[in-house]
């Protein structure tokens, strides 16, 4: 039986990973994101960044609007919200106001300013907010590490290695310049 963690990580492969590279061909960054229906973990959207086509089109933006594109979409608290990175201040409110409840998130804050070498998300937060991130444990959902959660699973060593292929694939991908506004 598959487990909850491997069918994400499975979906970031399949489903989000080839949507993010023709993102990237087109001049977009590399945050993506997908909604997973909670009890057969099958995708049901994936969404990539859309900067080219407006600033505020990040990953889980663009992902959420195509969910709610879809006619007759379930309700967002029987889904399960992925992100390929930690959101930024913008699509984790986006996230809990559009009422998703589970969130997974594969790359953390720290893995975004230091292997992506886009700290933007971190400093919005503590030069706006004055805070570190969002809490992970709120009134409006709870966001899982991927990378946390896979090291108490059983099958640990597995895991790990899924997702070091994972993050292979994404350091092998070249975002084109872009500059942040206001830094």
């Amino acid at each position: 039986m598959t487990t909850k963690i491997e069918s994400i990580l499975k979906a970031i492969k399949d489903d989000l990973i080839p949507l993010t590279k023709k993102g990237i061909e087109e001049g977009n960054h590399v945050f993506g994101g997908l909604v997973l229906d909670a009890k057969t973990f099958n995708t049901i959207v994936a969404g990539t960044n859309n900067r080219q086509m407006n600033p505020i089109f990040h990953g889980e933006i663009d992902t959420i609007l195509r969910f709610f594109s879809i006619k007759d979409h379930p309700d967002p608290s029987t889904c399960i919200f992925i992100a390929s990175h930690d959101p930024c201040s913008m699509c984790i409110s986006a996230i809990a106001w559009s009422g998703f409840k589970e969130i997974w998130v594969l790359f953390d804050y720290e893995d975004v300013a230091k292997e992506f070498e886009m700290p933007v998300d971190l400093t919005m937060y503590k030069e706006i907010y004055g805070v570190e991130g969002a809490k992970d444990n709120n009134a409006f959902f709870k966001k899982y590490s991927i990378r946390h959660e896979a090291e108490k699973e059983p099958d640990a060593k597995i895991l790990e290695e899924k997702i070091a292929e994972i993050k292979d694939i994404y350091s092998s991908l070249r975002v084109k310049d872009f500059s942040y506004p206001g830094m």
